[in-house]
Parts: C-alpha cells; structure tokens; sequence
C-alpha cells in the first residue's frame, strides 16, 4: 500500500509511473532486462528499485524499530543499495536532523539525488541534489 501512495503521489502530479514486479532471482531471470534494463552500466543493475517515475527509479524504505535515528540510518542505507532516490516514512526527527545525516553521507562519497519523506498519505521532498 507504502508504494502505490508513492506512486499515486507523483501521477497526481501528472507524472508517468511504473510499478514493476519484484523478481526473487533477478540475474537468473530472463526478464530482468527487459523492466531494468535501464539500470544496466549502473551502479543498482541487479536491484529492483520499487517504482520507476518519467524513467528515473526509486526505492521506498520504511522501518520497525522503535529508535528514530537507526530508522533514519537503516532506511538510507537499504534505500541506497537499490537507487540514489528515496521515499522513506517518517521516523519523527527533524527535517535540519536528517538534511545533516544526508550531507554528512554525501562528503562520504555517497550517490544521493533526492529523498523524500512519506507521512501517511502525503509525501514532501526533503533534499534534492544540486
């Protein structure tokens, strides 16, 4: 339900979206290249992000622990494996908290182009890359 809110948000904003399958083996599968072909000579050819937006892909991440700043830590590190656009839950920390986190993995040398914060049913972006 997490996606399709994601993905109900960005073709309200007139938004071409795709919800593709989840393949369980997806380098043994042939039809991998045909849904993620565009990962291909990427860093997340192999993944399947969760929903492919105007041709660009993104990872939703939620979380289950009862602790804020590993939710934030967990979310990011997961969402990263799979793309460098995010939608993670809202985990109750501060906006200027998890800007700081972001940049702080940025000067890490890690690949962040958006991230945006699902609460509920509404989603807001938090950082866009410049």
């Amino acid at each position: 339900m997490r996606i399709f809110d994601c993905a109900k948000f960005f073709a309200h904003q007139g938004k071409t979206v795709i919800l593709p399958p989840k393949l369980d083996v997806p380098y043994k599968n042939p039809a991998y290249d045909q849904i993620y072909g565009t990962l291909k000579d990427t860093a997340y050819y192999g993944k399947c992000p969760d929903l492919q937006v105007n041709g660009v892909w993104y990872e939703h991440e939620g979380y289950a622990s009862f602790n804020p700043k590993t939710n934030l830590s967990n979310m990011l590190k997961r969402g990263l494996r799979q793309s460098d656009r995010i939608i993670i839950e809202d985990c109750g920390l501060t906006d200027s908290y998890m800007k700081r986190n972001i940049l702080v993995r940025i000067s890490e040398s890690q690949c962040i182009k958006e991230v945006y914060v699902k609460m509920g049913c509404d989603i807001r972006l938090l950082f866009k890359a410049e």
